[in-house]
């Protein structure tokens, strides 16, 4: 099984580790300005079932490898939503839509990098990016561990 399923959907969140490093190695051949790391936040009721949100685990690590500031309370899940795995490309834009709400005062005017594990049609970070400017972001970068096949 993908080091990535054990990591989301198996409980080992040891897998964030060495994942991280991976993204770490790629950040920096990109290495856009940010003032920010955020994670992409899951709702609370998905946190208490998988123990822990891979997108932070990943967030973290990237952060402390990279001296970027990391911030856990930015980005809310407001909104509970059912799994995407398994729907369309509408069905996932309706699904997350109005799903995210952003901290003003912690994100406005600034650039952030926002992370998460895999895109698949980009309809989460579209969502979540859309909380982030609503809230005054300046800019918005997304970083994913992992690109879905097909997607």
């Amino acid at each position: 099984m993908p080091a990535i399923h054990q990591l989301k959907y198996r409980g080992i969140s040891a897998a964030a580790a060495p994942l991280a490093g991976l993204m770490v190695e790629g950040w920096r051949l990109w290495a856009a300005p940010v003032d920010l790391v955020l994670p992409v936040a899951l709702h609370p009721s998905r946190v208490r079932e998988r123990g822990y949100n891979q997108a932070t685990l990943l967030a973290r690590h990237l952060g402390r490898e990279l001296g970027l500031p990391l911030r856990e309370d930015a980005l809310f899940r407001i909104r509970h939503t059912r799994p995407q795995v398994g729907l369309s490309g509408v069905e996932r834009r309706t699904n997350v839509r109005s799903a995210f709400h952003a901290a003003p005062e912690l994100v406005a005017g600034k650039c952030i990098l926002l992370v998460d594990d895999v895109c698949t049609t980009g309809a989460t970070l579209d969502a979540a990016a859309g909380a982030l400017f609503a809230a005054g972001a300046r800019g918005v970068h997304a970083y994913c561990l992992a690109r879905a096949a097909g997607a």
